[in-house]
């Protein structure tokens, strides 16, 4: 799957781009704040729905203007997504200018892995941004899983609104009971999902840890909030919940364990071994999308460069060019790329808001 070009109208500091891409390489060459990763941010919309960096939508429209949009070109099939930004209104998506009921409905046509300095976050922050990271991944691979998970989320929502009440005045049992056995069938199926994506990742992950670390080992293991049937739990926790007012048990509030050499990473790996950690979780990600789908994504790599050393740098590249993906890699200087990179590359380089190749 690869992107055969990408149109931006007033997203970011662009005006107006219209932009060929290459099958293989593109190397994208600027300064600081002149749009290397408002690009990327673009691509990233149209795979996942999602913008980068947590932003609001209104964000991402141009300063002067009231809308945004972003459309691109599939390879081969000649399909087009579309996404428009409104102020004040829900973004919209469309697929050969057909609107879709959902943005989350582009999920899975245009599959792609970001590596970028935002990264360290999976390691080193609390588990929401664990769980952003494999409920992300995990709905661009499965279809289903983003069933789920959207069934889950709209079921909480509901227990949530009724525990409130809940606590200050009675509700009955009987009330509780449709949220909870849908919570329970959606969140077993998230968990198993989640559990199998995570031995994946550990298994895939461990020879580019090793590479990237000097024979460093990493291990990972779900860890779920509540153990045994959610069902039970979601039972057995109502009357502390209508005192919190929220839903304590269930898959959002469960997290992944990351071992750097038998110590957990988050609290006492260091910098190097936190930033490596995180690579390897994002390499290894790129391989399960590929041995799932059969197809490589598209890869995305958002000024990652400058802050490895060189080794790092070398075998980061040499993972990321294994599965001969398209691969767009942004970068202030184009000779951080190396050498090898550059001779194959389509190079673009961007000034504020404009791209020339």
């Amino acid at each position: 799957m690869a992107l055969d070009s990408v149109h931006l109208t007033h997203f970011r500091n662009y005006e107006n781009l219209r932009l060929g891409l290459s099958e293989g390489v593109n190397l994208v060459v600027g300064a600081n704040a002149q749009g290397k990763t408002n690009l990327l941010e673009a691509i990233y919309l149209l795979s996942t729905g999602r913008l980068l960096r947590g932003m609001k939508d209104s964000e991402a429209i141009q300063a002067g203007h009231t809308k945004a949009e972003v459309w691109g070109m599939l390879t081969d099939s000649g399909t087009e997504l579309k996404l428009t930004l409104e102020a004040g209104l829900r973004k919209r998506a469309y697929l050969n200018s057909a609107s879709l009921p959902r943005t989350s409905d582009l999920l899975g046509r245009l599959p792609s892995v970001i590596f970028s300095n935002d990264d360290l976050a999976i390691v080193r922050e609390d588990a929401a941004s664990r769980r952003m990271f494999m409920d992300t991944e995990l709905s661009q691979i499965y279809p289903a899983y983003f069933r789920h998970f959207a069934a889950y989320k709209r079921a909480l929502e509901q227990r949530n609104a009724l525990l409130k009440v809940a606590s200050e005045q009675f509700i009955a049992s009987e009330q509780f009971e449709p949220w909870e056995v849908q919570l329970s069938e959606h969140g077993d199926a998230m968990r198993e999902y989640r559990t199998k994506f995570i031995e994946n990742l550990e298994a895939l992950g461990r020879p580019i840890q090793s590479e990237l670390a000097d024979g460093e080992r990493i291990e990972l293991k779900y860890l779920p909030k509540d153990t045994g049937p959610l069902a039970s739990s979601l039972q057995e926790s109502r009357v502390h919940d209508i005192r919190r007012g929220s839903t304590t048990v269930g898959p959002h509030r469960d997290d992944f364990l990351i071992l750097v050499g038998s110590k957990e990473a988050r609290l006492y790996g260091s910098q190097g071994q936190q930033r490596t950690a995180a690579i390897t979780l994002k390499l290894a990600t790129m391989r399960v999308i590929h041995e799932t789908l059969g197809l490589p994504p598209l890869i995305l790599l958002d000024d990652v460069l400058s802050e490895l050393d060189a080794h790092r740098r070398e075998h980061l590249l040499h993972w990321v060019g294994s599965v001969q993906a398209q691969t767009i890699l942004t970068c202030t200087e184009a000779e951080q790329a190396g050498s090898e990179i550059r001779s194959k590359a389509t190079i673009f380089r961007v000034n504020a808001g404009t791209v020339e190749s």
